[in-house]
């Protein structure tokens, strides 16, 4: 436990680089979704082939462009998706797209193992570069263009699609629940490993074991996504999400008697987290439409921004009074999540005809 804040704060720092992330959404409202996806793509690609390098300076700047790769590439993509589907129907294809990220962990953190028994680690990167390589191929041969890159759609300068966000009280509000959702989760994860341990005793194998269980609950919880929340409203999702998991967080600590009923209760919060942040994507989407992805990646800034707080604090709240304080104090943000959200965002809170620049007006629908 003495190395845990240290941990906690290289995960803050890594998390820091998402705080540029709406300098790059801005670049995809200014100058096009596909070109700003081409550019994620050839950031990893580059990233990758700097980690293969013998010195330590580009190896640390290999992984530092891998989170800026991440951050380039998401809000654009969501953006793109936003552009072109109904916003009744968001909901679905935003979780299928989520679905796919639990896809490639599953299938591909086995192949590249397999990779890197056979060919050594170096070889696990090399792949990564080209299969972004082709990623970037099939992007720009198989996806049309927005027309903002041909100059077809005006371009948002960023101090614009910024002042458009930030005087939408809907908008703003959604960024606190986003910060306040992910200091929850890092408040529990920064300190898993320790609790699993000290608890109940956990192997680092049978650590990775109970772990599968994270990776089920998010799966179910992506597929709730799908099912369900186009149909019950994104801002009901998101509330009934927020509450339930901040249940969870409060229960956690006092089912946690044996390893089956915490893994059981750590299921059941896992799925009601993953279920609300993922809905909470498709209802960002259409906040501030006039600068729809630098919305969405002012919400990337502020998960980060979350991470790092839950990074940093985590440790300490772990220290002072074990899972209980962690737990409680997770529970506590989420429920002043909830209040953010009933207080201040409504479901299509935005006009259709809203130019950029100009303010979001609120109105009564929920």
């Amino acid at each position: 436990n003495s190395s845990l804040p240290a941990g906690g704060q290289l995960l803050a720092l890594r998390s820091a680089v998402g705080l540029i992330s709406p300098l790059l959404g801005s670049l995809s409202d200014r100058f096009g979704r596909r070109r700003m996806m081409t550019a994620g793509m050839l950031i990893l690609s580059g990233a990758a082939l700097l980690i293969l390098l013998p010195h330590h300076p580009a190896i640390v700047l290999g992984f530092a462009l891998l989170g800026l790769a991440k951050v380039t590439f998401d809000p654009s993509l969501y953006a793109y998706l936003a552009d072109r589907i109904p916003y009744h129907r968001r909901g679905r294809l935003i979780a299928g797209i989520e679905l796919t990220w639990g896809g490639a962990i599953l299938l591909g953190a086995p192949a590249m193992g397999w990779v890197i028994e056979c060919w050594g680690w170096q070889s696990s990167f090399a792949a990564v570069a080209g299969l972004a390589l082709i990623a970037l191929l099939a992007l720009r041969v198989v996806l049309p263009d927005d027309g903002r890159s041909s100059g077809r759609v005006v371009a948002t300068p960023f101090r614009v699609a910024l002042r458009s966000v930030m005087r939408n009280r809907a908008a703003v509000a959604m960024l606190g629940v986003t910060c306040l959702m992910m200091t929850a989760s890092e408040l529990l994860f920064i300190v898993y490993g320790a609790w699993m341990k000290s608890s109940f005793s956990l192997s680092v194998g049978r650590l990775g074991l109970a772990t599968a269980v994270i990776g089920a609950a998010e799966i179910l919880g992506e597929i709730g996504v799908g099912g369900w929340v186009d149909r019950w409203g994104k801002r009901r999702s998101v509330a009934i999400g927020l509450f339930l998991t901040a249940i969870a967080f409060v229960v956690l600590p006092l089912v946690s008697t044996g390893l089956a009923p915490a893994l059981l209760a750590l299921f059941a919060l896992i799925l009601c987290f993953e279920f609300t942040i993922v809905a909470i994507l498709p209802l960002v989407t259409e906040l501030a439409p006039a600068a729809r992805a630098t919305m969405i990646a002012l919400n990337v800034a502020a998960g980060a921004l979350g991470r790092m707080i839950g990074a940093s604090t985590g440790p300490f709240l772990w220290e002072m009074g074990g899972l209980t304080w962690n737990s409680m104090t997770a529970g506590l943000g989420l429920l002043l999540a909830f209040g953010l959200l009933l207080a201040f965002v409504r479901e299509g809170s935005t006009l259709p005809q809203e130019k950029a620049g100009e303010p979001a007006k609120l109105n009564s629908r929920s």
